[in-house]
């Protein structure tokens, strides 16, 4: 059986997603100092922060180079807690990872020192870090989403992420944000993980108005289980009414947001179908994206 290399069971790593997503938001301040040296690929590999890696949120990984880098506070040498490190760190390196660790003292005092040591590793690391088995086949993949949806009166119109003014919104079992929907949709297919209706199926309670803003994030999580992420969305929104180009930078500052790119990674355009077809008629609205994804 494939195995996704850091993620454990479906239910399992939805929970550590949730948890991560807490993490970010908190940082320490030695993860804060830290940060500002392994963001942006800096370092010449990718880091990415609190991403669940076999059942463990490390504070930072790349798995690229198949190097983690943890932060210890006072607590870490408190009761049973050093046990726990040493026994997290074993299982990291079964799985092919290797695991620095640093003092929050360390990296406070000392930030450069503890940076050079990172450089070494990944130096050390980058000649022997091969994808695990089954997990070769290069590292650009492009993928392709359609989503169409009816519009009625009584709903909210949703696109891109942000409410637009009109007398009609779209119908749908979530928000039925085509926009989204299209790019999760093609996010899903290039990592060739099925589509958004397998992932959120519109039989399920827990997706019942679900806003697309999370199932754009949970997609983005979804991809990164197998290692991939974002390189630049090029996407058509199909509507005679409303105008959809004034809300456009508005969308893509939404989006990025999400999905933690530059807006410069995300084309938008609008057209209509020149009064021809379900969209001339103002039934429905549907949207067309294409996705460009890289492995770390």
């Amino acid at each position: 059986m494939k195995k996704r290399y850091e993620t454990t069971d479906a239910a399992t790593y939805q929970l550590l997603i949730e948890k991560a997503r807490k993490l970010r938001r908190n940082p320490t301040e030695a993860e804060r100092i830290l940060w500002k040296y392994l963001s942006d690929d800096q370092l010449g590999t990718h880091f990415r922060r609190q991403h669940p890696v076999h059942g463990y949120i490390p504070d930072f990984v790349s798995l690229k180079s198949r190097l983690i880098v943890e932060i210890d506070g006072g607590h870490h040498l408190e009761g049973e807690q050093p046990e726990q490190d040493a026994r997290r760190t074993e299982d990291l390196n079964n799985e092919g990872y290797e695991v620095l660790r640093f003092t929050n003292e360390e990296i406070i005092g000392n930030p450069e020192s503890v940076v050079e040591e990172i450089i070494d590793a990944i130096k050390d690391r980058q000649p022997q870090a091969p994808l695990p088995r089954g997990e070769a086949g290069g590292g650009f993949r492009v993928g392709m989403g359609f989503d169409v949806h009816q519009l009625v009166e009584g709903r909210d119109l949703w696109m891109g992420g942000i409410k637009i003014p009109h007398e009609k919104g779209l119908l749908g079992h979530s928000d039925a944000d085509v926009l989204i929907h299209a790019i999760s949709d093609a996010l899903l297919g290039a990592a060739n993980m099925r589509d958004i209706g397998y992932h959120f199926p519109d039989t399920a309670t827990e997706t019942d108005g679900m806003d697309s803003k999370v199932i754009l994030a949970k997609t983005i999580d979804l991809i990164a289980t197998k290692g991939y992420r974002l390189v630049n969305i090029d996407a058509t929104i199909c509507a005679e009414r409303p105008k959809m180009n004034p809300h456009i930078p508005q969308m893509k500052a939404c989006m990025a947001e999400i999905i933690g790119c530059d807006e410069d990674d995300i084309s938008i355009k609008a057209t209509t179908t020149e009064h021809l077809g379900f969209t001339g008629r103002e039934e429905g609205i549907s949207a067309y994206a294409v996705v460009l994804i890289e492995r770390d």
